[in-house]
């Protein structure tokens, strides 16, 4: 009987053991513990606050979910340019504050390399998490700039992340800027990546993206994931769409097909990215606002905020002539203000010819001290200077269109060219434009720099969207950094008369 109860309990024993066996094997196996949750960003360009986020929504949905979940926080690039406090910190203060958010990876967007390849690689010396990117590599070496994957792990989930830069960077930056660089086609950089996170035996691979889906003639995010197999979650930028779920929010772009979820947030913090994980599922949605707080995060904005006062004071040069901004005048006439941009925009460009729309232009800079606020009161839009290749002819559409517009913003300040013109019956008539004392050849190809809204078509010049520009650095910087090479501005700085009544 005694034995009969020993070989009873030993049997009860052994089944125990096998039960928690098998649910341990179950409990380590289960798609459930590897769940997680991944709050991403993208081209916050400098909107610290957001217009209806801000990354202390960011900080506070992370901590949010991180009581009860494993959270990672990813941003897509172009973050240190977009607001004065760019360009006065070559990225500086975006980075401080991005790091007082505490994400745990980022790649470069284009516009990181507004400053300069070498500008960025210093900066972002102080970022507190890792820049990776598996295709922009050294031209002389091959060797990656920066990594080009790195593998997370929080509690029993490991992710593989790889970053991806747009193929269009070439064509947005000054080549002096990366000239030793080049960026790599982007589908043979993922097929690699993918290939080698499954081989590190990843429970995920996601990419980080600087990529985009509207086909501008480089290659797309869904391209990508189409030709691509094997990533599971690609959280992009740089087209400043709004996604969830993997659809294109307001339906105006439809995807190529593939099994991966592209995520994105839009643009400036108005939306925070928050992707779901569980049971082989994954949920990307949008969250919207309202704005939520993080008294760390606030502060570190405010305190940069704070340094950006003093920066603007800061004296950049001085002027011995007012420059003439004052809208009544700007509008219908040249101005030794719009020379002076437009000359900035022409030299610093490498152009022939520089146009900016004088509705770009809102404040006179007086004699005296010239500060960087000087600057970016006088232009407060930020536009970026877009260098095109165009005919000749085109130079008479644009100041066409500038007479069809006196008394309006879209009235043209110019540089380069010379333009006589007549009054008749209530308009104006262009009788000439001629370049170093020679009339424009309307076959001849020529440098044209102008305003990024130009370039858009805005003010009626939708001549110039046929024509594929070269997206440059914002021109309030190159305005500042001309000024603080030449220290004063001077009468003979400037050389009028390049409007002409016959």
């Amino acid at each position: 009987m005694k034995d009969n109860k020993m070989i009873i309990l030993a049997v009860a024993v052994i089944a125990v053991i096998a039960a928690l066996a098998a649910a341990m094997v179950m409990y380590n196996d289960s798609d459930a513990d590897k769940s997680f949750v991944i709050i991403h960003t993208n081209d916050s360009h400098c909107h610290y606050s957001g217009d209806n986020c801000g990354f202390a929504t960011v900080a506070a949905l992370k901590e949010q979910y991180s009581k009860d979940s494993i959270v990672f926080t990813i941003d897509a690039g172009d973050y240190i340019q977009g607001s004065p406090m760019g360009p006065l910190t070559k990225g500086a203060a975006s980075i401080e504050v991005m790091d007082a958010v505490q994400y745990d990876l980022g790649i470069p967007g284009n516009h990181e390399f507004d400053y300069g390849l070498a500008s960025y690689l210093e900066v972002s010396k102080e970022t507190a998490y890792p820049i990776i990117c598996a295709n922009m590599v050294y031209k002389d070496t091959g060797k990656s700039v920066f990594e080009p994957y790195k593998i997370l792990k929080k509690g029993n989930v490991k992710v593989g992340f790889f970053g991806l830069l747009t193929e269009e960077t070439v064509e947005s930056v000054k080549q002096e800027g990366i000239e030793d660089v080049r960026i790599t086609d982007p589908i043979e950089a993922a097929e690699r990546m993918v290939a080698q996170l499954k081989s590190e035996k990843v429970d995920y691979i996601v990419c980080v993206g600087h990529i985009g889906v509207v086909d501008e003639g480089f290659k797309t995010s869904d391209l990508i994931c189409n030709k691509v197999k094997g990533i599971d979650i690609f959280i992009d930028g740089h087209s400043h769409t709004e996604m969830e779920d993997g659809k294109v929010c307001d339906g105006s772009i439809e995807l190529l097909p593939s099994d991966t979820v592209i995520a994105s947030t839009g643009q400036f913090l108005k939306n925070v990215g928050v992707i779901k994980v569980t049971n082989k599922t994954i949920s990307a949605k949008l969250y919207r606002g309202p704005a939520l707080e993080n008294e760390a995060v606030t502060k570190t904005i405010a305190k940069v905020e704070a340094e950006q006062e003093e920066i603007l004071k800061k004296k950049i040069g001085e002027t011995e002539v007012e420059l003439e901004g004052t809208k009544k005048i700007i509008r219908n006439n040249e101005t030794n203000l719009g020379d002076f941009v437009t000359d900035v925009m022409r030299i610093k460009s490498g152009a022939d010819i520089a146009i900016i729309n004088s509705g770009a232009l809102r404040a006179s800079i007086p004699v005296g001290d010239v500060t960087n606020g000087s600057v970016y009161a006088m232009m407060p839009y930020l536009n970026t200077l877009v260098l095109f290749e165009v005919p000749g002819s085109v130079l008479w559409d644009a100041m066409k269109q500038s007479f069809a517009q006196k008394d309006d913003g879209g009235f043209l300040q110019f540089s380069g060219m010379t333009v006589t013109y007549k009054a008749v019956d209530g308009g104006y008539e262009i009788v000439s434009i001629t370049k170093d004392g020679k009339d424009i050849d309307k076959d001849a190809t020529y440098k044209l720099a102008a305003t990024d809204y130009l370039a858009g078509g805005g003010d009626g010049h939708e001549y110039l969207t046929k024509y594929k520009g070269q997206e440059f650095v914002e021109i309030n910087y190159s305005v500042i950094d001309y000024i603080t090479e030449i220290g004063t501005i001077t009468e003979s700085t400037i050389q009028g008369g390049r409007l002409i009544e016959a």
